[in-house]
Protein backbone atom coordinates (compact mmCIF):
# COMPACT_ATOMS: atom_id res chain seq x y z
CA UNK A 1 0.00 0.00 0.00
CA UNK A 2 1.19 3.29 -0.77
CA UNK A 3 0.92 6.22 2.11
CA UNK A 4 1.80 9.33 2.40
CA UNK A 5 5.57 9.87 4.31
CA UNK A 6 4.83 11.62 8.14
CA UNK A 7 5.01 15.49 7.61
CA UNK A 8 6.66 17.81 10.03
CA UNK A 9 3.87 19.05 12.30
CA UNK A 10 3.33 17.74 15.88
CA UNK A 11 0.62 17.72 18.06
CA UNK A 12 1.57 20.31 21.19
CA UNK A 13 0.33 19.73 24.58
CA UNK A 14 -3.23 20.51 25.57
CA UNK A 15 -4.24 23.19 27.86
CA UNK A 16 -5.06 20.94 30.64
CA UNK A 17 -1.69 19.46 30.19
CA UNK A 18 -3.16 15.57 28.94
CA UNK A 19 -1.02 15.85 26.11
CA UNK A 20 -2.61 15.82 22.91
CA UNK A 21 -2.51 13.05 20.54
CA UNK A 22 -0.07 13.32 17.51
CA UNK A 23 -1.30 15.26 14.68
CA UNK A 24 -1.58 14.18 11.07
CA UNK A 25 2.30 14.52 11.01
CA UNK A 26 3.77 14.19 13.73
CA UNK A 27 3.75 12.83 17.41
CA UNK A 28 1.91 13.71 20.07
CA UNK A 29 2.77 16.66 23.17
CA UNK A 30 4.07 16.01 26.13
CA UNK A 31 1.88 16.12 28.88
CA UNK A 32 2.32 17.22 32.44
CA UNK A 33 0.34 13.89 34.31
CA UNK A 34 2.37 10.66 33.25
CA UNK A 35 -0.51 8.47 33.77
CA UNK A 36 -2.46 7.07 31.31
CA UNK A 37 -6.08 6.46 32.99
CA UNK A 38 -9.33 5.05 30.60
CA UNK A 39 -12.63 4.60 32.74
CA UNK A 40 -13.17 0.50 32.90
CA UNK A 41 -16.52 -1.19 33.02
CA UNK A 42 -16.60 -4.74 32.03
CA UNK A 43 -15.89 -5.16 28.80
CA UNK A 44 -15.88 -1.44 27.89
CA UNK A 45 -14.60 1.79 28.60
CA UNK A 46 -15.29 5.32 27.12
CA UNK A 47 -11.80 7.13 26.78
CA UNK A 48 -11.49 11.17 26.52
CA UNK A 49 -8.61 13.36 24.71
CA UNK A 50 -8.00 15.54 22.22
CA UNK A 51 -6.80 14.81 18.47
CA UNK A 52 -5.72 18.08 16.60
CA UNK A 53 -4.80 18.09 12.85
CA UNK A 54 -3.25 20.57 10.24
CA UNK A 55 -6.69 22.61 9.43
CA UNK A 56 -4.97 23.77 5.58
CA UNK A 57 -3.18 20.31 5.06
CA UNK A 58 -5.51 17.44 6.73
CA UNK A 59 -5.01 14.92 4.45
CA UNK A 60 -1.04 15.87 3.17
CA UNK A 61 0.74 14.06 6.27
CA UNK A 62 1.38 10.90 7.41
CA UNK A 63 0.22 9.47 10.33
CA UNK A 64 1.14 10.56 13.79
CA UNK A 65 3.72 8.26 15.64
CA UNK A 66 3.75 6.63 18.55
CA UNK A 67 2.70 9.03 21.07
CA UNK A 68 3.96 10.88 24.35
CA UNK A 69 7.43 12.28 23.09
CA UNK A 70 7.12 15.91 22.75
CA UNK A 71 6.81 16.56 18.42
CA UNK A 72 7.71 19.43 16.06
CA UNK A 73 5.91 22.89 15.79
CA UNK A 74 3.37 22.00 13.19
CA UNK A 75 3.70 23.33 9.69
CA UNK A 76 1.58 25.50 7.80
CA UNK A 77 0.50 29.07 6.74
CA UNK A 78 -0.97 31.61 8.50
CA UNK A 79 -4.92 30.61 9.01
CA UNK A 80 -7.52 32.83 9.81
CA UNK A 81 -11.04 30.58 9.21
CA UNK A 82 -13.14 28.63 11.56
CA UNK A 83 -12.07 24.73 12.00
CA UNK A 84 -13.86 22.51 9.93
CA UNK A 85 -15.86 19.88 11.44
CA UNK A 86 -14.24 16.21 12.20
CA UNK A 87 -16.54 13.28 10.63
CA UNK A 88 -15.87 10.54 13.14
CA UNK A 89 -15.51 8.00 10.45
CA UNK A 90 -13.76 10.39 7.81
CA UNK A 91 -10.72 9.57 6.03
CA UNK A 92 -8.32 12.12 7.08
CA UNK A 93 -9.10 11.42 11.06
CA UNK A 94 -6.20 10.74 12.84
CA UNK A 95 -7.05 7.20 14.27
CA UNK A 96 -8.32 6.97 17.63
CA UNK A 97 -6.30 5.19 20.79
CA UNK A 98 -6.20 1.55 19.67
CA UNK A 99 -9.02 -0.67 20.44
CA UNK A 100 -10.98 2.26 20.21
CA UNK A 101 -13.52 3.93 17.95
CA UNK A 102 -14.79 7.44 18.25
CA UNK A 103 -18.38 8.35 19.59
CA UNK A 104 -18.40 12.13 18.90
CA UNK A 105 -16.03 14.46 17.95
CA UNK A 106 -16.92 18.53 19.17
CA UNK A 107 -15.93 21.74 17.85
CA UNK A 108 -12.49 22.66 16.83
CA UNK A 109 -10.58 25.38 18.15
CA UNK A 110 -7.09 26.64 16.70
CA UNK A 111 -4.31 26.12 19.19
CA UNK A 112 -0.79 26.07 18.46
CA UNK A 113 -1.21 26.05 14.61
CA UNK A 114 -3.80 23.50 14.66
CA UNK A 115 -7.45 22.76 15.08
CA UNK A 116 -7.66 20.73 18.29
CA UNK A 117 -11.07 18.95 18.89
CA UNK A 118 -12.43 17.32 21.88
CA UNK A 119 -13.46 13.48 21.61
CA UNK A 120 -15.07 10.79 23.52
CA UNK A 121 -14.23 6.76 22.08
CA UNK A 122 -15.58 3.79 22.71
CA UNK A 123 -12.82 1.53 23.62
CA UNK A 124 -13.18 -2.34 23.89
CA UNK A 125 -10.97 -4.59 25.63
CA UNK A 126 -9.83 -7.39 27.55
CA UNK A 127 -7.48 -8.49 30.08
CA UNK A 128 -6.64 -7.84 33.69
CA UNK A 129 -6.06 -3.76 34.19
CA UNK A 130 -4.56 -2.33 37.24
CA UNK A 131 -7.22 -0.09 38.75
CA UNK A 132 -7.23 2.70 40.69
CA UNK A 133 -10.52 3.24 42.27
CA UNK A 134 -12.82 2.50 39.19
CA UNK A 135 -9.79 3.76 36.36
CA UNK A 136 -8.09 1.13 34.46
CA UNK A 137 -4.22 2.68 34.95
CA UNK A 138 -1.33 2.61 32.66
CA UNK A 139 2.39 4.13 32.25
CA UNK A 140 3.45 5.89 29.74
CA UNK A 141 5.67 5.42 26.92
CA UNK A 142 9.30 5.91 26.65
CA UNK A 143 11.73 6.10 23.74
CA UNK A 144 15.67 4.98 24.72
CA UNK A 145 18.93 4.44 22.57
CA UNK A 146 18.66 0.67 23.34
CA UNK A 147 15.37 -0.62 25.31
CA UNK A 148 15.29 -3.28 27.90
CA UNK A 149 12.04 -4.31 26.64
CA UNK A 150 11.93 -5.51 23.14
CA UNK A 151 11.63 -9.48 23.62
CA UNK A 152 9.96 -10.13 19.97
CA UNK A 153 10.68 -11.80 16.91
CA UNK A 154 10.99 -9.00 14.44
CA UNK A 155 8.22 -8.90 12.21
CA UNK A 156 8.63 -8.71 8.64
CA UNK A 157 8.09 -5.05 7.34
CA UNK A 158 8.45 -5.70 3.61
CA UNK A 159 5.16 -3.86 1.56
CA UNK A 160 4.28 -1.99 5.52
CA UNK A 161 3.78 1.65 4.05
CA UNK A 162 5.03 4.46 6.77
CA UNK A 163 0.84 4.32 7.89
CA UNK A 164 -0.20 1.11 8.63
CA UNK A 165 3.71 0.75 10.12
CA UNK A 166 2.06 3.88 12.87
CA UNK A 167 -1.09 2.23 13.37
CA UNK A 168 0.94 -1.42 13.82
CA UNK A 169 3.16 0.90 16.31
CA UNK A 170 0.59 2.15 18.18
CA UNK A 171 -1.31 -0.92 18.79
CA UNK A 172 0.96 -3.01 19.82
CA UNK A 173 2.33 -0.05 22.28
CA UNK A 174 -1.14 0.15 23.71
CA UNK A 175 -1.11 -3.94 24.52
CA UNK A 176 2.45 -3.64 25.91
CA UNK A 177 1.44 -0.97 28.48
CA UNK A 178 -1.69 -2.73 29.19
CA UNK A 179 -0.03 -5.71 29.65
CA UNK A 180 2.29 -4.07 32.13
CA UNK A 181 0.21 -2.95 34.07
CA UNK A 182 -1.13 -6.67 34.35
CA UNK A 183 2.10 -7.21 36.67
CA UNK A 184 1.06 -4.62 39.10
CA UNK A 185 -2.46 -6.12 38.95
CA UNK A 186 -1.13 -9.77 39.58
CA UNK A 187 1.08 -8.73 42.30
CA UNK A 188 -1.66 -6.89 44.01
CA UNK A 189 -4.21 -9.76 43.34
CA UNK A 190 -1.40 -12.27 45.31
CA UNK A 191 -1.17 -10.07 48.13
CA UNK A 192 -4.78 -9.29 48.54
CA UNK A 193 -5.27 -13.30 48.25
CA UNK A 194 -2.97 -13.59 51.18
CA UNK A 195 -5.23 -11.34 53.06
CA UNK A 196 -8.20 -13.43 52.79
CA UNK A 197 -6.49 -16.54 53.21
CA UNK A 198 -6.59 -18.21 49.84
CA UNK A 199 -5.11 -21.41 49.12
CA UNK A 200 -1.15 -21.64 48.18
CA UNK A 201 -1.31 -22.96 44.95
CA UNK A 202 -3.90 -20.18 43.85
CA UNK A 203 -1.27 -17.80 45.10
CA UNK A 204 1.60 -19.52 43.44
CA UNK A 205 -0.87 -18.97 40.39
CA UNK A 206 -0.84 -15.18 40.77
CA UNK A 207 3.12 -15.02 40.54
CA UNK A 208 2.68 -17.10 37.95
CA UNK A 209 0.76 -14.97 35.89
CA UNK A 210 2.19 -11.74 36.63
CA UNK A 211 5.93 -13.40 35.39
CA UNK A 212 3.87 -14.45 32.17
CA UNK A 213 2.89 -10.68 32.33
CA UNK A 214 6.24 -9.56 32.31
CA UNK A 215 6.76 -11.31 29.14
CA UNK A 216 3.67 -10.41 27.53
CA UNK A 217 4.58 -6.74 27.97
CA UNK A 218 8.27 -7.29 26.50
CA UNK A 219 6.71 -9.26 23.58
CA UNK A 220 4.25 -6.44 22.34
CA UNK A 221 7.12 -3.68 23.34
CA UNK A 222 9.58 -5.24 20.88
CA UNK A 223 6.75 -5.52 18.39
CA UNK A 224 6.03 -1.91 18.89
CA UNK A 225 9.64 -0.93 18.63
CA UNK A 226 9.84 -2.86 15.37
CA UNK A 227 6.94 -0.96 13.46
CA UNK A 228 8.15 2.22 15.00
CA UNK A 229 11.43 2.18 14.15
CA UNK A 230 12.38 3.31 18.07
CA UNK A 231 13.11 1.43 21.19
CA UNK A 232 9.76 1.42 23.11
CA UNK A 233 9.63 0.93 26.84
CA UNK A 234 7.77 1.75 29.56
CA UNK A 235 8.15 5.06 31.83
CA UNK A 236 7.99 4.45 35.56
CA UNK A 237 4.54 3.56 36.67
CA UNK A 238 2.92 6.11 38.80
CA UNK A 239 0.99 4.93 41.44
CA UNK A 240 0.58 7.49 43.65
CA UNK A 241 2.30 6.90 46.87
CA UNK A 242 -0.30 4.20 47.68
CA UNK A 243 -1.52 0.60 46.18
CA UNK A 244 -4.69 -0.26 48.12
CA UNK A 245 -5.05 -3.51 49.41
CA UNK A 246 -8.33 -5.08 50.27
CA UNK A 247 -9.42 -8.18 52.27
CA UNK A 248 -13.44 -7.82 51.67
CA UNK A 249 -14.10 -11.48 50.32
CA UNK A 250 -16.42 -10.17 48.82
CA UNK A 251 -14.88 -6.93 47.04
CA UNK A 252 -12.05 -8.94 45.81
CA UNK A 253 -14.15 -11.51 44.10
CA UNK A 254 -16.45 -9.08 42.39
CA UNK A 255 -13.22 -7.46 41.18
CA UNK A 256 -12.33 -11.06 39.88
CA UNK A 257 -15.36 -11.40 38.01
CA UNK A 258 -14.41 -7.96 36.04
CA UNK A 259 -10.85 -8.32 35.45
CA UNK A 260 -10.45 -11.88 35.32
CA UNK A 261 -13.53 -14.30 34.38
CA UNK A 262 -14.79 -11.56 31.98
CA UNK A 263 -11.58 -9.38 31.49
CA UNK A 264 -9.12 -12.46 30.97
CA UNK A 265 -11.69 -14.77 29.18
CA UNK A 266 -12.28 -12.26 26.65
CA UNK A 267 -8.47 -11.80 26.20
CA UNK A 268 -7.78 -15.15 25.40
CA UNK A 269 -10.69 -15.26 22.70
CA UNK A 270 -9.37 -11.55 21.37
CA UNK A 271 -5.63 -12.97 21.13
CA UNK A 272 -6.69 -16.53 19.28
CA UNK A 273 -8.87 -14.33 17.14
CA UNK A 274 -5.75 -12.57 16.44
CA UNK A 275 -3.94 -15.45 15.53
CA UNK A 276 -6.17 -16.34 13.33
CA UNK A 277 -6.14 -13.94 11.07
CA UNK A 278 -1.83 -13.14 11.48
CA UNK A 279 -0.04 -14.50 8.86
CA UNK A 280 3.15 -12.52 10.15
CA UNK A 281 5.02 -15.34 11.70
CA UNK A 282 6.88 -12.54 14.09
CA UNK A 283 3.27 -11.94 15.50
CA UNK A 284 1.90 -15.61 15.46
CA UNK A 285 3.98 -16.63 17.90
CA UNK A 286 3.83 -13.47 20.03
CA UNK A 287 -0.10 -14.07 20.14
CA UNK A 288 0.31 -18.31 20.56
CA UNK A 289 2.27 -17.65 23.30
CA UNK A 290 -0.26 -15.01 24.63
CA UNK A 291 -3.33 -16.72 24.02
CA UNK A 292 -2.63 -19.63 26.01
CA UNK A 293 -1.38 -17.93 28.93
CA UNK A 294 -4.29 -15.86 28.86
CA UNK A 295 -6.33 -18.95 28.98
CA UNK A 296 -4.73 -19.75 32.28
CA UNK A 297 -4.98 -16.62 33.80
CA UNK A 298 -9.20 -16.94 33.00
CA UNK A 299 -9.07 -20.07 34.61
CA UNK A 300 -7.31 -18.97 37.48
CA UNK A 301 -9.76 -16.56 37.77
CA UNK A 302 -12.69 -18.88 37.91
CA UNK A 303 -11.42 -21.26 40.29
CA UNK A 304 -11.01 -18.04 42.75
CA UNK A 305 -14.53 -16.92 42.65
CA UNK A 306 -15.63 -20.84 43.13
CA UNK A 307 -13.56 -20.99 45.98
CA UNK A 308 -14.90 -17.28 47.08
CA UNK A 309 -18.23 -18.46 46.61
CA UNK A 310 -17.66 -21.32 49.03
CA UNK A 311 -16.25 -19.47 51.84
CA UNK A 312 -17.86 -15.95 51.86
CA UNK A 313 -21.36 -17.66 51.62
CA UNK A 314 -24.26 -14.94 50.79
CA UNK A 315 -22.90 -11.89 50.67
CA UNK A 316 -19.93 -13.69 48.48
CA UNK A 317 -22.69 -14.51 45.91
CA UNK A 318 -24.45 -11.60 46.02
CA UNK A 319 -21.08 -9.09 45.13
CA UNK A 320 -20.33 -11.72 42.63
CA UNK A 321 -23.85 -11.81 40.72
CA UNK A 322 -23.85 -8.33 40.82
CA UNK A 323 -20.28 -8.24 39.13
CA UNK A 324 -21.39 -10.18 36.29
CA UNK A 325 -24.38 -8.69 35.75
CA UNK A 326 -22.52 -5.25 35.57
CA UNK A 327 -19.57 -6.44 33.32
CA UNK A 328 -21.96 -8.61 30.73
CA UNK A 329 -24.72 -5.59 31.06
CA UNK A 330 -21.73 -2.93 29.69
CA UNK A 331 -22.31 -2.32 25.76
CA UNK A 332 -19.96 -4.13 23.13
CA UNK A 333 -18.04 -2.06 21.46
CA UNK A 334 -20.36 -2.05 18.36
CA UNK A 335 -19.33 0.99 16.82
CA UNK A 336 -15.84 -1.38 15.42
CA UNK A 337 -18.55 -2.21 12.98
CA UNK A 338 -17.72 1.22 11.05
CA UNK A 339 -14.02 0.17 11.13
CA UNK A 340 -12.29 -0.73 7.76
CA UNK A 341 -10.46 -3.80 7.55
CA UNK A 342 -7.26 -3.68 6.24
CA UNK A 343 -5.26 -6.93 5.13
CA UNK A 344 -1.85 -5.86 5.88
CA UNK A 345 -2.95 -4.89 10.02
CA UNK A 346 -4.13 -8.10 9.75
CA UNK A 347 -1.69 -9.76 8.35
CA UNK A 348 0.39 -8.52 11.79
CA UNK A 349 -2.12 -9.31 14.49
CA UNK A 350 -4.78 -6.52 13.70
CA UNK A 351 -7.69 -7.08 12.31
CA UNK A 352 -10.83 -5.14 11.54
CA UNK A 353 -12.68 -3.81 14.31
CA UNK A 354 -16.01 -5.93 13.13
CA UNK A 355 -14.36 -9.08 13.36
CA UNK A 356 -12.92 -8.27 16.97
CA UNK A 357 -16.53 -7.33 18.24
CA UNK A 358 -17.99 -10.11 16.74
CA UNK A 359 -15.81 -12.10 18.43
CA UNK A 360 -15.98 -10.71 21.73
CA UNK A 361 -20.11 -11.30 21.45
CA UNK A 362 -19.48 -15.05 20.64
CA UNK A 363 -17.24 -15.22 23.58
CA UNK A 364 -20.12 -13.19 26.09
CA UNK A 365 -22.52 -15.76 24.71
CA UNK A 366 -20.91 -19.08 24.39
CA UNK A 367 -18.15 -19.15 27.30
CA UNK A 368 -18.95 -16.38 30.10
CA UNK A 369 -22.44 -16.49 30.71
CA UNK A 370 -22.85 -20.18 30.33
CA UNK A 371 -19.54 -20.74 32.72
CA UNK A 372 -21.24 -17.75 34.82
CA UNK A 373 -24.71 -19.84 35.14
CA UNK A 374 -22.78 -23.39 36.22
CA UNK A 375 -20.62 -21.32 38.62
CA UNK A 376 -24.00 -19.52 40.62
CA UNK A 377 -25.72 -22.76 39.85
CA UNK A 378 -23.45 -24.92 41.96
CA UNK A 379 -22.77 -22.25 44.63
CA UNK A 380 -26.56 -22.41 45.11
CA UNK A 381 -27.01 -25.64 45.03
CA UNK A 382 -23.95 -26.67 47.97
Amino acid sequence: MDDPSPGDGGGGASEDGSGGRGGMGGEGGGGADPVTTVQAGGVSWDEEGTVCVDPGAQGGGGEGGAGGQGGAGGSGGVFAGACEPLDPVGANVPLPPPGCWYSSIGGGVFRNGECCYEFTASCGGSGRPFLVGERARTAREQRRDAGGWGGAPRPDLAGLGQGARAALAEAWLRDALLEHASVASFSRFALEMMAVGAPAEMLAAAHDAARDEVRHAALCFGLASAYAGAALEPAPFAFGGVVEVTSDLAELAARAVREGCIGETLAAVQASEQLAHATDAAVRSVLAAIADDEARHAELAWRFVAWALQTGGEAVRRAVAAAFEAGLAAPSPSAAATDAADDALAAHGRPGGAVMAASWSRAIAEVVTPAMRALLSAQAAA
